[in-house]
């Protein structure tokens, strides 16, 4: 599993586009966990995913199992995220909605998950090492088949089957040689992002915030204190 350091060089160097700048790169050992979600009135710890997804190489196993008490839904309120093996959460009305659909890649990528946030985007990205070479074949007219469905794009030079299913909002899809996008969308899709506190102790925890303009939000842990 690559540090956080080495991800957001790799992203720099294969995956940002000109005048994109790198504001939130959240992973790696020090940052993974299950999500919980509320979609629909309903609760589920952790979140399965519940639409399509890439089959990746990676262990889900590896992650830490909630706390009996949170995912039998006994907790009020923010407590959930004094489980350390949560690491952030949704809310929904319906499982299309942009939020679930994040949600069930990050969790289909397990502990290899990042989350990602640019000044043009907002993505889930994995290392490519985790994508079988059988699925991940060189797509030399992506670009242009793109362009004729009206979706513009920065396209990297090795593109995968994981694009298939990505979901781009304004096409600024782009994978690299050592990463993988599996979904993004652009920032018209984000109705506002800000970090929140969270928690009942004395030094709340940081969690980032992202409210989409279909009603759906998420909040994922940054593993930063507020005194």
């Amino acid at each position: 599993m690559r540090s956080k350091k080495q991800m957001r060089a790799i992203l720099e160097a294969e995956w940002v586009g000109e005048d994109e700048e790198l504001r939130t790169v959240a992973g790696g050992k020090d940052n993974v966990g299950h999500l919980g979600a509320t979609i629909g009135g309903h609760f589920a710890v952790p979140h399965q995913p519940l639409g399509p997804v890439p089959e990746l190489d990676v262990d889900v196993g590896l992650l830490a199992t909630p706390s009996r008490v949170v995912r039998e839904g006994a907790f009020n309120g923010d407590e959930w995220i004094h489980d350390p093996a949560l690491r952030g959460w949704v809310f929904a009305a319906s499982p299309d909605q942009l939020a679930v659909r994040f949600a069930d890649h990050l969790a289909a990528a397990g502990p290899e998950g990042w989350y990602v946030f640019t000044n043009r985007r907002f993505a889930v990205v994995v290392d490519s090492s985790v994508v079988s070479r059988t699925k991940a074949e060189p797509d030399q007219d992506a670009a242009a088949e793109r362009k004729r469905g009206g979706v513009g794009g920065l396209l990297g030079k090795a593109r995968s089957a994981l694009d298939a299913v990505a979901e781009v909002s304004t096409g600024f899809t782009k994978s690299g040689t050592r990463c993988a996008m599996l979904w993004e969308v652009s920032h018209d899709q984000v109705r506002n992002r800000e970090w929140v506190r969270r928690g009942r102790g004395t030094m709340p925890e940081l969690f980032d915030r992202v409210d989409f303009v279909d009603g759906s939000a998420l909040e994922i842990r940054l593993n930063l204190r507020m005194l």
